[in-house]
């Protein structure tokens, strides 16, 4: 029997198959947050980001559940940059959106001192927060051991990545100020050349020494090794920084594993630790830190195209504050635990003339939903979904009324079997089947709220798209994809409903160390043999992976000629050499039913649950990718937070300002024991010159709860 190497990152070998099969890969680069740097580098947000030497201290309580749409940890918060806030990697967990610790850092990137054995990788450091005092409406007050703190948070290994190893663990310290300030680096300034010249023609050699300007420290120099002119520029040493010394305590860590292993020994995917802080004498005072930090280990071949991304953790929900004891294990909180899901049966896209051949057999006859209710309470909630066209006029409602939402640690998620029409809701409608368009696309909304709380719910959205493609994947790869073998060949399978023409094929490759991927590889065209490839019938040769500098961008090979399809085809590649390709691989659908590989001779179905980013382009020519770039997102803009100020500002990229007005859009403020403070008509411009200093939250609704929003906000007038 042939064997398979899966290696999610790491290699982990299963016993039974021989070597050079399948592999999936983690990626070597994160290009989210290399986006996500570009943008803010751009918009000048870098510099504001750059962790203070001495922060200003934080007050109680302290609360993340990371559902939100930034990647980057909250400065509010936290004081670093390297954990992956996102929705991509974390698996049921607690809400939508964790904090995913790895073996990338901020930038993006492998951490330059990876290696084959344990590393330290990520941390999440949290800002220094006050433990000394209570800070309460006109009331100022010590802390003592009678207030009963506890610092709680959720985790998960491996998630929809990569299992870290029982030698790769996730540690967390407690740390407080030492008393003094240690040497943190020497800070450099830039000077021109010529301040250190008395005429034009004079030269600063190497191993010249060249001191600070005056405005610097005296006496700090440092020694040349370039040959500068009069009219460049040279960086020297000018000061010496120093910030606060702290020192950690471990508190609690735990040993790497898979998930499944996990959900047999916790029963659950996301396990809850609630951990008492006791020793007043070190921690309650104006600084207390927290901090996680994650050991990670790359595989131990020497061929950097299977070194890569490895030994995710997802940390969730994190909570701390007074009054808490180790059963205080409950949140008021109604969310989804998963993405929202398409409406096509196989697909999460497929092309608008395909789809009107044969629309009910495309569609689900209902979805999948995850609910659950964090509380110790039962709620009557009421839940629905919305349905858009982007630009157009379609629109449609399903509602699904009220029923009862029971505690999560009671029933779990809320049951398909007993409230089908919230947890499994059926699709009552068909996509429009217009004959003039050659593409649509629809904006899903789903929408969970309690009757009598309406600050008690979420709100999760998807855009169901017509295009010219089809895709079993949803655009971001949480892994790559790649054979072990000279000459190994990998094929998807599509059926039509309609006889069609290819015109091109997307794909989208994930860089890797050193350009290793950069390898010629043969694109082919299959066609239907009892539902494996049979004859090629086309194919391209000496081709290489094609890359973009924006966000997951997909490349399109085309396909000159006319080449008739009709039933059953397959895409796919053929390799020329050993090296992984690293084609974007998804796992959040998985497709392996209709993935196929062959390094022997045979074709055999994929083990690999997920799917690659490869989409075969039919129809009509053109980029839908560019469109798609230019459809709208759902962020709210909210700025500034923390507050330091007056006013508070509220954006939506999507709703006009006009639409929020007239749809009775309510802007509300609440403190965090969950009292109204404020609530008026939506305005893009907020005063808040009366909130005390402290942590609230802000909630965004209209009259049928379309729009559901709630954001934390920090207040430091």
């Amino acid at each position: 029997m042939k064997s398979l190497i899966l290696l999610l990152i790491c290699i982990l070998i299963f016993q039974g198959r021989p070597s050079a099969q399948e592999e999936v890969v983690g990626l070597y680069s994160n290009p989210k947050i290399k986006h996500e740097l570009k943008m803010m580098e751009a918009s000048g947000q870098i510099a504001s980001r750059t962790e203070q030497l001495f922060p200003r201290p934080i007050h109680l309580p302290v609360f993340d559940d990371f559902h939100t749409d930034h990647i980057f940890p909250d400065t509010a918060w936290f004081s670093d940059m390297d954990a992956f806030i996102n929705d991509d990697f974390p698996y049921r967990s607690v809400n939508i959106g964790a904090a995913t610790m790895d073996a990338i850092d901020a930038y993006g990137n492998i951490y330059p001192d990876a290696s084959m054995f344990p590393f330290v990788a990520d941390h999440l450091t949290s800002r220094p927060v006050r433990l000394d005092s209570l800070f309460l409406p006109g009331e100022t007050r010590a802390i003592t051991l009678a207030d009963s703190i506890y610092f709680s948070f959720f985790y998960q290994p491996q998630g929809r990545g990569n299992p870290p190893e029982s030698f790769d663990s996730l540690v967390l310290q407690f740390g407080h100020y030492a008393g003094d300030s240690v040497f943190a680096y020497m800070d450099s300034i830039t000077v021109a050349v010529s301040a250190y010249l008395s005429n034009p023609n004079d030269t600063i050699f190497p191993f010249d020494t060249l001191y600070a300007p005056s405005q610097c420290n005296p006496g700090v120099y440092m020694i040349n090794y370039d040959t500068l002119v009069w009219d460049e520029m040279v960086t020297v040493p000018c000061d010496s920084v120093f910030e606060a010394s702290v020192q950690w305590e471990h508190v609690w860590s735990t040993e790497g594993m898979r998930i499944d292993t996990f959900y047999t020994r916790y029963n659950t995917y996301s396990r809850q630790v609630m951990i008492p802080v006791t020793d007043s004498l070190k921690y309650y005072n104006k600084y207390f830190y927290f901090r996680f930090f994650n050991y990670a280990s790359l595989a131990s071949d020497n061929n950097p195209s299977w070194k890569s991304n490895c030994d995710q953790w997802n940390i969730d929900y994190i909570y701390l504050n007074i009054d808490r004891t180790a059963a205080d294990t409950v949140y008021r909180a109604i969310t989804f635990a998963e993405r929202a899901p398409s409406f096509l049966s196989d697909f999460t896209a497929m092309p608008l003339r395909q789809y009107r051949n044969d629309p009910t057999n495309q569609l689900k006859d209902s979805l999948k939903l995850f609910i659950t209710n964090l509380s110790a309470d039962t709620f009557n909630v009421f839940y629905k979904y919305l349905i858009d066209e982007q630009g157009g006029s379609y629109s449609h409602i399903y509602n699904g009324g009220f029923a009862n939402l029971y505690p999560f640690y009671l029933t779990g998620y809320q049951s398909c079997a007993s409230v089908p029409q919230h947890a499994c809701p059926p699709r009552d409608f068909l996509f429009p089947l217009s004959s003039l368009a050659d593409s649509s696309s629809y904006n899903v909304r789903h929408v969970i709220h309690d009757q009598s709380n309406p600050d008690l719910g979420d709100t999760i959205h998807f855009i169901q798209k017509f295009y010219n493609y089809y895709a079993y994947d949803d655009g971001t790869p949480e892994l790559g994809y790649g054979l072990s073998l000279a000459g190994g060949k990998a094929a998807f399978r599509f059926t039509l409903n309609i006889a069609d023409t290819l015109k091109g094929v997307a794909m989208f490759f994930n860089r890797v160390q050193d350009n290793v991927n950069d390898q010629f590889f043969t694109l082919k065209v299959w066609d239907n043999n009892n539902g494996k490839p049979g004859n090629v019938i086309w194919q391209q040769e000496s081709l290489k992976p094609k890359f973009s500098d924006e966000l997951y961008r997909m490349q399109i090979y085309q396909i000159n000629l006319s080449l008739p399809l009709i039933g059953t085809f397959f895409i796919g590649f053929e390799q020329t050499t050993a090296d992984l390709l690293n084609i974007g691989f998804d796992t959040h659908h998985d497709a392996s039913e209709h993935t196929f590989y062959n390094t022997s001779g045979n074709w055999e179905q994929s083990m690999m649950a997920g799917s690659m980013l490869m989409r075969p382009i039919l129809s009509t020519f053109y980029d839908p990718f560019l469109e798609e770039e230019n459809l709208p997102d759902y962020t709210w803009n909210i700025y500034p937070n923390p507050v330091s100020g007056k006013l508070l500002h509220i954006q939506n990229s999507m709703v006009s300002e006009a639409d929020l007005s007239s749809s009775h859009t309510t802007i509300s403020i609440y403190d965090m024991p969950g009292r109204k403070l404020l609530s008026m008509p939506y305005n893009n411009t907020l005063s808040i010159d009366k909130l005390p200093r402290g942590m609230y939250l802000l909630h965004i609704m209209n009259e049928d709860h379309s729009i559901n929003y709630i954001h934390k906000l920090l207040v430091n007038n």
